[in-house]
């Protein structure tokens, strides 16, 4: 299986997980967000630290021309994970992971370019994703602290790399 497909197809799963999530109208089914959060999360941490540092080894330690932006994107998607759901807050979600996936899906999209930048190691990365555990989930966190919008998580994040 290559890299594409195996993270492909675990977006088609976090997909159905929120569609199902959001099921109903007006309301969130927390057993399935929840699985969809805990999921969402490690999928992220795969990314974070099996595929993005293979890139960049492979790029003689420079990390693929989108990482920045993904990095930005993982922050702010973790940080609307930490408020209870809600609709609203499933909207604001999509609003990142829509476009977020798309850089990382398709023709000459970062997957396809692991893919080929690391055809070599690929079998081995798939079974170290495929091995991954699943991350610890904090419960949910409320407060006036807590974003809940997709443009206040994107800044909050993007401030990371104002230092840099």
């Amino acid at each position: 299986m290559s890299i594409a497909t195996f993270l492909a197809d675990d977006h088609a799963a976090l997909d159905a997980l929120l569609a199902r999530a959001v099921r109903a109208v007006g309301a969130v089914d927390l057993e399935a967000y929840g699985e969809f959060r805990a999921r969402l999360l490690r999928h992220i941490a795969i990314e974070e630290k099996i595929l993005f540092p293979a890139i960049k080894e492979a790029r003689s330690g420079e990390p693929h021309p989108d990482w920045k932006r993904l990095r930005i994107d993982h922050g702010a998607i973790t940080s609307l994970l930490v408020p209870p759901p809600t609709p609203a807050l499933v909207r604001e979600l999509r609003s990142i992971l829509e476009p977020h996936n798309a850089v990382e899906e398709g023709p000459g999209a970062l997957y396809e370019s692991a893919d080929a930048l690391l055809a070599r190691d690929a079998a081995m990365l798939v079974e170290r994703m495929r091995q991954y555990p699943p991350v610890k989930v904090a419960p949910y966190r409320d407060g006036s602290r807590v974003l809940r919008r997709a443009e206040d998580a994107l800044r909050v994040s993007a401030m990371q790399f104002r230092s840099k």
